[in-house]
């Protein structure tokens, strides 16, 4: 699948992460974005809290159980308490693009399924397109949070 160009105006705003809290605060905010079909992007080093805060969204889209990154399994399906589908992508293993799919992740483009992908510019435009682009960079004791919204 080829990366479609966008021509929308991007909304963009930063913030920065001092604590967990504040972690989950802007995890609430990034749950305004998520819509059946939705695509966001997590990028940052190791350690900047990408899973962080997808997990925070995930507690506030009311998944059941744990949610933990699949760095060894790629993906991960979860539901929320409200039927919406979610799908967990961690590409750090991933080394090239047959790798994508033969997991089968081309299974879940078009499906509905609101993507949280970690890593994704090891996606080798399998990957689809983000809405919601996430940056993370560490910052002393902090993170800072960048936000590019693409709706």
């Amino acid at each position: 699948m080829q990366q479609e160009q966008r021509s929308i105006d991007v909304q963009r705003w930063n913030q920065r992460a001092a604590s967990l809290d504040e972690m989950r605060q802007i995890s609430t905010e990034l749950t305004k974005y998520v819509r059946p079909g939705s695509v966001m992007y997590f990028e940052g080093e190791l350690g900047t809290g990408k899973t962080t805060l997808i997990q925070g969204i995930f507690q506030e889209l009311n998944v059941n159980g744990s949610v933990l990154s699949p760095t060894f399994s790629i993906l991960k399906p979860y539901a929320s308490s409200t039927g919406l589908e979610l799908l967990h992508v961690d590409l750090y293993r991933i080394e090239d693009q047959a790798e994508l799919l033969l997991i089968g992740i081309e299974d879940f483009v078009d499906t509905g399924f609101s993507w949280f992908i970690e890593w994704p510019e090891r996606g080798f435009d399998v990957i689809p397109p983000p809405d919601v682009r996430v940056e993370l960079n560490h910052a002393d004791s902090a993170r800072d949070i960048s936000v590019e919204n693409y709706y």
